[in-house]
Parts: structure tokens; C-alpha cells; sequence
């Protein structure tokens, strides 16, 4: 289950630790895509970047859930 990070009094979104560990695995992951020219096959190459962090976002949200609801 989700529930509030609670910093020093401020509470943050459950969705932030997922946010900014889909935002580390983005920074390589579209380096590496850029590095061989990999956009070129896209017609909106920022969208495609968009979807990437999406798809990452949704599956480090699954595999906390399943990872989660087994401990």
C-alpha cells in the first residue's frame, strides 16, 4: 500500500521515490537511444522520451506493489 512520506513534518506524494528512480533509469536509458540515433524513428522524439519515462514509471510501480504485498 501507498501511503505519505513523512520528511521532518512535510508530507511528500508516494509517488516521488517512483518519479525520481524512473527519472535515474531515463537518464541512461536515453543517452544510450540518442547515442544511436534511435529517435530518428519516432515522429516526436520528446513524446517518445515522454512514453519511455511512463513505461518505466508503471513498471517500478508493479514491481513495488508485487515486491510490497509479498513482505
Amino acid at each position: 500500500m501507498l501511503h505519505e512520506i513523512n520528511l521532518a513534518g512535510v508530507l511528500l506524494p508516494p509517488l516521488l521515490p517512483v518519479v525520481v528512480i524512473a527519472l535515474l533509469l531515463l537518464v541512461p536509458l536515453h543517452w544510450s537511444i540518442n547515442r544511436v540515433d534511435g529517435y530518428r524513428f519516432f515522429w516526436h522524439p520528446a513524446l517518445a522520451g515522454f512514453c519511455l519515462f511512463l513505461i518505466l514509471m508503471a513498471l517500478i510501480l508493479w514491481a513495488w506493489l508485487v515486491w510490497s504485498a509479498h513482505g
